[in-house]
């Protein structure tokens, strides 16, 4: 899985913000990673949907979520779930 630390962090933060986002790469990309493979191995699902199955919290998934679609390992269905809020949630699958 790609992740850029570099993209995380805009070019006029301080180095603090720059350090920070270099500083978790690894751990973003494990999270990528169990994230993409439940949604291979088990099909698509919501943000707290995919948090629940991979033991996560939602706020690290959907995060994940919009990096995966910028790399091309995930893509919205075109469906929609109600989440615990209430509101509706985008419905994730797998590209690859």
């Amino acid at each position: 899985m790609s992740y850029d630390a570099k993209t995380h962090a805009r070019i006029g933060d301080p180095s603090t913000s720059k350090a920070a986002a270099e500083s978790i790469e690894d751990l973003v990309k494990s999270f990528i990673n169990i994230i993409y493979m439940e949604l291979k191995l088990n099909g698509s699902g919501t943000y707290e949907e995919l948090a629940r199955r991979c033991k996560l919290r939602p706020d690290q998934v959907w995060r994940r979520l919009s990096d995966m679609g910028t790399y091309g390992y995930a893509t919205p269905t075109g469906y929609k779930r109600k989440g615990s809020s209430g509101r509706y949630q985008r419905v994730w699958m797998a590209v690859r």
